[in-house]
């Protein structure tokens, strides 16, 4: 019988399993935002990424929003 992991959100990776990096961190906030990661994927990014780098990748997706909405705005609106 195989073992299956329960999800384990925000603690650290397993030890055979690699800390995701920064860029890969932004992809999966992307993704998230599209609604396109499974819902495996999902508990498997929040136990392997690290806090800091989804808070930045999270104000650095905002801040790019937020700019390209006011450019769509002046667009329209002119």
């Amino acid at each position: 019988m195989s073992k299956q992991k329960k999800p384990r959100y925000f603690e650290r990776p397993d030890e055979d399993e690699a800390p995701l990096g920064f860029w890969a961190t932004l992809l999966i906030v992307l993704s998230t935002h599209l609604g396109v990661r499974p819902k495996a994927k999902r508990e498997e990014d929040f136990r392997r990424a690290n806090g800091l780098h989804v808070f930045v990748a999270g104000v650095i997706y905002f801040v790019v929003l937020l700019i390209m909405m006011v450019i769509l705005v002046n667009v329209v609106s002119h």
